[in-house]
This record gives C-alpha cells, structure tokens and sequence, in this order.
C-alpha cells in the first residue's frame, strides 16, 4: 500500500523542516508564492520528497470551520510545490516520476465513475514544473488535469489524497497516522479570498503514505 514509496519506510519517516530555495525547475511566479521552507520527509538519511508551501492559498469562502477547511479552498488554488527525488507511486498507485511538481487543488469529479475510490472527495493534482508556469494557468479543473495527465501512462492526473483534521493541531508541521494503512502529513496555511485581506487558518493532511481504490 504506497502513496509515494514502499511500505519498508511508512513507519520510519521524520519531519524535518529547512530553509530551502525551492526547485531551480519552477517558474518564477510559482516560486514568488511559496514559502521558503521546506518539509522534508526523510528516511534513515535518504530524502523521500521535499514540499514547499505556498504562502497564501486562494479561497472562494471563509471556512465555516476547522474540519471544513478544504470545502473553502479555490478549484485549481497552487498549494504548493513538490520535489520528488526517486520513482514513487501516486494514490492511484500509479507510476509518479522523479522531478518537480506544483500542487494544485481539486475535488474529485462527481461523475460516477469513482464512487468508492477515496475516503475524501479532495486532492492535491501535480504538475511537472515546466508545464505550470503561471499563477493563473489553469482555468478549470478539466485543463489542470489534462495538464497532469499528459505525461503519464495512465492518461489519469498524478494526484495525492488530502483530509480534513479534527485534531488538536498544537505544533505542525507534525506526522499523523489519520487511518488504517495511511500516513499524513499535517500542515497549515494561511489562506485569503481574492481581494480581500482577512486571513483564514488552514489545517489539513497530506497523504504521503496509502492508496485508494480503484
């Protein structure tokens, strides 16, 4: 059961957080959005995946509360940036490529075709830096995931899973086990509607570790 690796690491992994220039493969207007640290997930002293988050994420509501921060979230938002420095898998346990990614936000489509699949209907899309470029690149959900899928062997977007988190956040980043075979890592953002300048506490998980059904 792997999201990004194999189950030799799952319960080996450590946090550890760096100052950091994000991927010299990302676009500067990508970079100018992200925060810069990064988050490292590390294994004995072999790096699995670095992320860098953004500095803001877009949302299109202020989140009526903690466990529904991702219902806020803008379609398409950049949530940040993903170095992934060996072959790993993705959530569909699909093939996921050495390189850089950006990370954008999208909720799984309500077509019928993936009832079942996932616990959660949201999840961070990636896409190879040199295909993301602008801030405002993708206008719709549909082309960020032609954009993701281009490359792959699958024609299915490289997609990572994302929780809500009804914990108590106390100091994150943090490692959570949120579920049976997953791990996650814990993360808060600031997020802000177009426009205006209220900022809203963003807490939710990044599954590094599990997979969905197909």
């Amino acid at each position: 059961l792997t999201v990004f690796g194999s189950v030799a690491f799952a319960a080996d992994v450590s946090l550890t957080t760096v100052d950091k220039t994000p991927p010299a493969e990302l676009a500067a207007p990508i970079v100018s959005k992200l925060q810069p640290k990064a988050l490292q997930l590390v294994d004995g002293d072999k790096i699995l995946f670095e992320f860098w988050l953004a500095s803001e994420v877009v949302l299109k509501a202020k989140p009526e509360s903690a466990t529904k921060t991702l219902d806020a979230i803008k379609p398409v938002a950049l949530l940040g940036a993903l170095l992934v420095p060996g072959d790993r898998r993705d959530y569909r346990d699909d093939e996921l490529y050495p390189g850089a990614y950006t990370m954008r936000f999208a909720l799984q489509p309500q077509d019928g075709n993936h009832l079942g699949t996932a616990e959660y209907p949201y999840f961070a899309v990636l896409v190879p830096a040199k295909t993301d470029t602008a801030l405002e690149g993708f206008p719709t959900e549909k082309s960020l995931n032609k954009a993701s899928s281009r490359d792959t062997s699958t024609d299915h977007p490289v997609i990572i899973s994302l929780r809500p988190f009804s914990g108590s956040s106390g100091d994150l980043p943090k490692l959570n086990q949120p579920a049976p075979d997953h791990r996650s890592l814990v993360v808060k953002v600031p997020g802000m509607i177009a426009d205006k300048r209220e900022v809203s506490e963003l807490v939710f998980e990044i599954v590094y570790y599990g997979k969905g059904k197909k």
